[in-house]
């Protein structure tokens, strides 16, 4: 090899190394470390900023969407309806404060005689009633759907000793001057002050199928006090009510509610 050509090739060598050196030096130098911390997953995480090996903490389970159970209408009179559906919340760390739904109301040809929108909450774990009662609708249905538009969740801690609301007494009378009614008497056993406590109840035959619901609220419920609630149907029940299922809840998630540290501040809303 020529002499020339020889001291060409060391010269572009040693460009090509100082290239490369400065290269990695400012990959070095701009190279943002991983941390738990970025909001991403990265480095060792086997989630968003979590991981036992990574971080020192393992991942929270994914979030699961909200079930509908099962859900019918209740034909109460010419055009009045009232609904109820069954909501599960298969999350034991996050709850909804607050979830939008719609029901779609079809007569027999599939043809929309109404829609009603509206909100309620469930907390982690729970299976819950979902009534709407006195729905007006010009025609007769003959099916109804139910869909859950969005949900805004939030993470709490445990509360199982917390809310506890006991019923005392009850009675149900299928046939009052025409009415069936429905009285009962809820004991807060808790420790805490709630502004407004749901009620609803439903009517269950031998079977345990569903033939009719109602829903009402008791507000200011204090702490070791009892309340008296009463609802009514226009019409006489027929004897085969057997049972009556009553559900009382609260919205844990509200600071108007209830205690504010037994809400946390990581929420957010999901869209299905």
């Amino acid at each position: 090899m020529e002499p020339r050509l020889q001291k060409q090739l060391i010269v572009g060598l040693v460009f090509v190394l100082i290239f490369l050196l400065l290269g990695y030096g400012v990959f070095v130098w701009v190279r943002v470390e991983p941390t738990c911390f970025d909001n991403i997953k990265n480095g060792k995480e086997d989630g968003l900023d979590c991981g036992l090996l990574a971080c020192g903490k393992t991942c929270e389970p994914a979030i699961l969407p909200l079930e509908i159970k099962s859900s019918q209408y209740l034909q109460t009179g010419i055009g009045d309806y009232d609904f109820v559906a069954k909501v599960y919340n298969a999350n034991t760390i996050y709850g909804a404060s607050s979830f939008d739904y719609s029901l779609s109301f079809t007569d027999a040809n599939g043809v929309e005689l109404m829609k009603s929108n509206g909100s309620s909450y469930i907390l982690p774990g729970q299976t819950k009633f979902l009534t709407a009662v006195s729905l007006k609708i010009n025609g007769e249905a003959a099916n109804v759907s139910m869909t859950i538009n969005s949900v805004q969740w939030s993470k709490i801690q445990p509360f199982d000793s917390v809310v506890n609301f006991m019923i005392r007494r009850q009675t149900f009378s299928p046939n009052v001057n025409g009415n069936s009614r429905f009285d009962a008497t809820l004991y807060n056993s808790s420790n805490f002050d709630f502004d407004k406590v749901d009620v609803s109840v439903v009517l269950l035959d031998e079977a345990e199928n569903i033939t009719g619901v109602g829903k009402t609220d008791i507000r200011t419920f204090l702490s070791g006090t009892e309340r008296g609630f009463q609802i009514q149907w226009p019409y006489s029940a027929d004897s085969t009510v057997v049972n009556v299922a009553i559900e009382a809840s609260t919205n844990v998630f509200e600071n108007s509610n209830f205690i504010k540290n037994y809400g946390t501040q990581e929420k957010f809303q999901k869209f299905y």
